[in-house]
């Protein structure tokens, strides 16, 4: 498995891709540093819990989408080509070649993530904002937790659907795990079938706007909310056992 995780990365690590989102994620940091006033609840801020959290909001989508974008193509370009058979012949299980792609779109939106924050890096040491250094390292780790979760699901998603369908789905997922929080609300308090099935089906959303709590509570030294920390690894850990189950079910049907 590590060599078909280390080739993945080598015809990967190229793409141009990286640049763009460095770029925009240059942009979204020269904006904060700046301290350009964003507007939360209607009103102007610049407290620094406001703008470090629109900030990481911000990169996390954007790293999110670049998990997308790298990982849309993979497992149908793997299936088309004859790496796949070669693999079998030399040992190499199906389920056992997903994971490793799957392991390596992963370490891909990783690398992508950590270069969008570049900016931020950079930003914190010249403001001097007043973090310290575990609560940064923390919200860096659910930082990353959150692109594991979208790419995971991606990666999930081209195996079962062509890749268009898969990115356009993935999508489409990533605003509605942004939104998780806010719309459970919303179609809670209509209550009636429709609401009751809808609760249930934002359920299986990734919760990717908890995450996004998480990571700045833990940057602001404001964290207190167990009860959000241990569901959304629950979560995280019931992605992962599914990725390995299905991985094997495709693997069965597929020969």
């Amino acid at each position: 498995m590590k060599a078909v995780i280390k080739l993945h990365l080598k015809e990967n690590i190229k793409k141009n891709s990286f640049i763009i989102f460095a770029i925009l994620g240059t942009i979204v940091s020269l904006i904060v540093l700046f301290e350009l006033e964003f507007s939360v609840n209607g009103m102007k801020s610049t407290s620094d819990y406001a703008i470090y959290g629109i900030q990481w909001r911000i990169l996390s989508i954007i790293a999110c989408l670049a998990g997308v974008t790298l990982s849309m193509n993979v497992i149908a370009n793997h299936r088309q080509g004859t790496k796949r058979e070669l693999l079998k012949l030399h040992g190499l299980p199906v389920y056992k070649q997903y994971l490793s792609l799957i392991s390596g779109n992963i370490i891909v939106a990783f690398l992508m993530a950590l270069i969008l924050c570049l900016g931020m890096f950079v930003q914190i040491i010249i403001k001097g904002t007043d973090v310290t250094f575990f609560g940064f390292l923390m919200a860096l780790f659910f930082y990353l937790l959150t692109i594991l979760i979208s790419t995971l699901f991606i990666s999930l998603l081209t195996i079962i659907f062509p890749s268009v369908v898969a990115a356009l789905l993935g999508i489409m997922i990533i605003i509605l795990g942004n939104l998780r929080g806010t719309l459970e609300i919303i179609i809670g308090n209509k209550g009636g079938i429709f609401g009751n099935i809808m609760t249930v089906f934002l359920k299986f959303l990734p919760p990717l706007d908890s995450f996004g709590q998480l990571i700045i509570d833990f940057f602001m030294k404001e964290f207190s909310d167990f009860s959000k920390l241990f569901s959304s690894l629950f979560y995280l850990w019931l992605l992962i056992g599914v990725t390995y189950l299905l991985t094997k079910v495709v693997e069965r049907n597929e020969n």
